[in-house]
């Protein structure tokens, strides 16, 4: 009878501590997606990504997910508990998602249509007339001028084929077709080059990149 008395007591107690951790963890929020001159993009702060910057060495896993909540939470995210020897993905309410390529493209569409950034796993493909290093995550970066896109040829080279390498996908081609999505309709932040000496960049991923078979997609849980 005592022990049953002491539970009662108890109990709103403890309903009160859970309910408070719940609330500190990251919400899976929404952004806006609207026309960015031709990339479907989520709404984000070009300041705030550029703040945060490119990568420390061997970091793109966490710097994707500051990227990520950023947009999410419409505040600069210091990546703060997100960081150990790898990216904590709980900590930024973030989980995988497996599967085919078809599957993980149609994932990643849903996913920005619903306003969530993505974080994706890229690994090396060959790019054909290449003479030195042919092995890229992409070829293309998208130059924010102000008015539009200016589109260069900047090749990112995975660093690891043990490890790859982690983006952050943010917007898609608006003219890309749901029913037959490729990898190149998909538009990231690169950890490597968010800011190009300063211009804020996208970078357009490269069909046969998505590794498929090590967990391809992180998503907002």
């Amino acid at each position: 009878m005592h022990t049953a008395a002491r539970v009662r007591r108890i109990l709103p107690a403890l309903l009160l501590v859970w309910t408070l951790l719940f609330s500190l963890l990251p919400r899976a929020s929404a952004a806006g997606l609207t026309n960015c001159c031709g990339i479907q993009m989520l709404d984000l702060d070009r300041a705030q990504i550029l703040s945060i910057g490119n990568q420390a060495p061997g970091q793109c896993s966490l710097y994707a997910l500051r990227y990520a909540r950023t947009i999410l939470d419409g505040a600069v995210n210091s990546g703060a508990g997100m960081w150990s020897n790898g990216a904590v993905w709980s900590a930024a309410g973030y989980s995988g998602f497996s599967g085919d390529l078809d599957a993980c493209l149609d994932k990643l569409y849903s996913e920005l249509n619903a306003g969530r950034p993505v974080i994706v796993h890229l690994q090396n493909t060959a790019v054909s007339g290449v003479s030195k290093h042919p092995n890229r995550t992409s070829t293309e970066e998208y130059h924010w001028t102000g008015s539009g896109w200016d589109v260069v040829n900047y090749p990112h080279i995975s660093t690891s084929s043990t490890y790859g390498h982690w983006v952050c996908v943010v917007g898609y081609d608006a003219a890309a077709d749901p029913a037959s999505l490729s990898e190149s309709d998909f538009f990231a932040l690169d950890p490597a080059r968010v800011s190009a000496n300063g211009t804020f960049a996208l970078t357009r991923l490269l069909d046969g990149t998505l590794w498929t078979d090590n967990s391809p997609l992180k998503v907002a849980g």
